[in-house]
This record gives structure tokens, sequence and C-alpha cells, in this order.
């Protein structure tokens, strides 16, 4: 009887184990429902890769185990199989920065033509790049600057925030500001434009916008000196300080000196931008080509606050010139490599070396003898 009953509490046991065993698996199998569902919800979460970038990492042998984020543009449904979907429309777009197109002489937006450029459009020509000129080494750059970013606002801000800031300067801060800057001063971003699109007119090397969007620190001081020069113009103590703390970190990170003061137009390239100075009551006018060690600086004369260079609309200023003192280059004037120059240039002249402007007849006769060259040949 009593072997007996100890086979019948070994049998009970038994079944009680492995209904305790079973009870176990099943609590495990659901926590790891959970967590494959909680990972799964947390993917929308994560920085979006371009679908193009992707789809190479999910082809790819050694990253296939890697590829977690959720690509823009597309669905997940199991392990990497994804289907195309068309992305979702940010209905803060329209609201926060609609398509325009910008008068630059009355300072006013007009109704849109389907031959102008507008922000809008070079954004979607910059995501369009970006997938076609993508690498593994430049993605992390292109998500969080480019496709992590809704218009070109908010890229530009990122980008720049991300170059400008310091152990001082907060990156988060900065890009706020950037951005309201933007979304107040139309004409910035207006600028902004037209600045890629003269890059890519006048400069061989560009052969994409991305190109000086991304690369081009001429480009970036630029619309750091444009944006200090809306804190610089209409705000407070605050903001000016904050103005001049920007011109100083482009000086250090770009080459570039320009004070938030000084006034440049639209379509102005800075082609190489190392050693350049802007004074505070300077101005450049639109279609300008600037070069490399270039100075728009004042006489040193004491007590005068207009103290420098006027430079009109389509003017050339060759490397290491320096243009002295408040004087007027007009329109088209070309200003040669290594000048010096503190008299006013008239419409359409050549000035080289000290001050020398050439007669229309010698200028006539270096622009014959330089056709054939793709140079610039002055008869000095």
């Amino acid at each position: 009887g009593t072997e007996g009953g100890g086979k019948m509490w070994s049998f009970i046991l038994g079944q009680e184990n492995r209904r305790r065993a079973g009870r176990q698996a099943m609590l495990l199998r659901a926590c790891m429902l959970i967590l494959v569902a909680l990972a799964e919800m947390s993917l929308a979460l994560v920085l979006p890769l371009s679908p193009a970038t992707t789809r190479k990492l999910a082809l790819h042998p050694r990253l296939r185990s890697q590829t977690c984020r959720k690509p823009r543009g597309f669905v997940w449904q199991g392990s990497l199989r994804m289907t195309s979907v068309e992305p979702e429309k940010a209905s803060v777009e329209t609201q926060i920065y609609p398509d325009f197109a910008f008068d630059f002489e009355s300072g006013a937006s007009f109704p849109l033509d389907a031959k102008v450029m507008t922000a809008k459009k070079m954004f979607q020509i910059l995501r369009k790049e970006s997938d076609e000129h993508t690498s593994l080494i430049l993605q992390k750059l292109l998500d969080k600057h480019i496709y992590s970013r809704r218009s070109l606002t908010e890229a530009i801000s990122s980008l720049l925030a991300a170059k400008v800031c310091s152990s001082d300067l907060d990156e988060q801060d900065l890009y706020e500001v950037f951005l309201k800057v933007l979304r107040k001063h139309r004409n910035v971003v207006a600028c902004m434009v037209q600045d890629l699109e003269w890059c890519k007119e006048i400069d061989p090397a560009t052969i994409f916008y991305l190109q000086p969007f991304l690369f081009f620190k001429g480009f970036h001081a630029v619309q750091l000196q444009r944006m200090s020069h809306a804190l610089w113009t209409e705000g407070d103590e605050g903001d000016k300080m904050l103005a001049l703390a920007l011109q100083s970190r482009s000086a250090e990170e770009f080459s570039v000196d320009a004070h938030p003061g000084a006034v440049i137009k639209h379509a102005v390239l800075l082609d190489h931008a190392s050693g350049i100075v802007i004074g505070e009551t300077a101005a450049i006018g639109h279609h300008c080509y600037i070069l490399h060690g270039v100075t728009l600086g004042a006489t040193g004369k004491a007590n005068v606050f207009d103290r420098h260079p006027k430079v009109g609309n389509r003017v050339k200023i060759g490397a290491g010139s320096m243009i002295l003192g408040n004087i007027p280059i007009a329109d088209g004037a070309v200003v040669g490599a290594s000048a010096i120059v503190t008299v006013p240039v008239a419409e359409g002249e050549t000035v080289v070396g000290i001050n020398r402007i050439l007669d229309v007849s010698a200028k006539q006769a270096a622009e014959a003898r330089a056709a054939d060259m793709d140079t610039w040949l002055y008869s000095i």
C-alpha cells in the first residue's frame, strides 16, 4: 500500500510540475509578444532613413540585421518587408511656410508663376538629390538635416545650428532662433533660394544644389549673416548680442567675418570664402561673385560711421582685393585680384592694381584676347 501511494503522489506532482512549466512558457511567450509590439511601436519615433538607403541596407548581408529604423514612405510588414506608400503631407507646412515667390525690389510676395523657383520647390529638389547622391557614410547627415525636415527653413536652421553651436551656444536653442527668424522674414529664405540658383549658374564646380547647401561655407556664412542682420536691425539688446556672437562663430567656423549690420542682397556667392571681411556699413548688391581674401573695409578715419564700400549689382571681386572706405563700386564693375581700391568705380569699369581703372579701349582689347581663354585678362 505504501509503494502504491508513493507512485500516486509522484504522478500527481509530475502533472503539477508540467502544468506549472506550461504556464511559465505561456507567460514567457506573452512577455515576448508585448516586447515585440512595443519595439514595433517605437519604430515610428526613430529618425527615418531614406527609402534608397533603407533598400541598400536591407540587401547588404552584414547590415541586414541592423536595419531597424522605419524609412520615410514605407510601412513595415514583418522583418524587412516593406510596402511603398505615399508619405503623409505635413499640414503645418502650408501654415508655417507657404510656397511663394518674392519681389526683391518692392519687398512683397506675389502670385506664383510656374517658372519661378520657390523655397518649396528647392526643398523638393534637395530631397530628390539626396536620394540620388547619397552614401552610407553621409546618411546620418542627410537624415538629420534633410529627411527629418519638412521645409527648407527647417533644413537650413538645422544645418547652421549644428555648424555654429559650441559649449556656450546650444544647438537646439540656435535651431529654434533660426527657425523663428526665417518664419518671420520670408525674404531671407527667398534670398537663400536665389543664392543656390546663382551658385549653380556661375560656379562650374557646382554640379547639383545639394552641394553648396551642405558643403559650401561661403553659402553658409551668407545665410548666417542675413539672419544675424535680422536680429541686429529688429531685435532687442539681447538679440544684438546674439548677432555679434554669431558673427564671431562665423569667423571661427567659416573664416568669414561679416558684421550683422552689413546688407547682403540675394544671389550672392562667396567662392571658397576664406579670409573674407565685410564691415558694418558695407552693402553688397544682387548677383555678385566674390572670391576669397576680399576685404570690404574702412579707411581708419575716426568718428565716421558710414565708412565701408557699397558694392552694386553683378559685380565681380577677385581674390585678395581690398576695397576701403565709403565708396561706390557701381553695377557690372570688375575688381581684379589683389587690387587695392580707394576711389569710386563707375558702372562697367574694371579696376586693377592700386586704383588703376582701365580705359574702355584697353578693356575691350583685353576682353577680345581673353575670349577663347576662359579667364580674366587685363591690359595693364
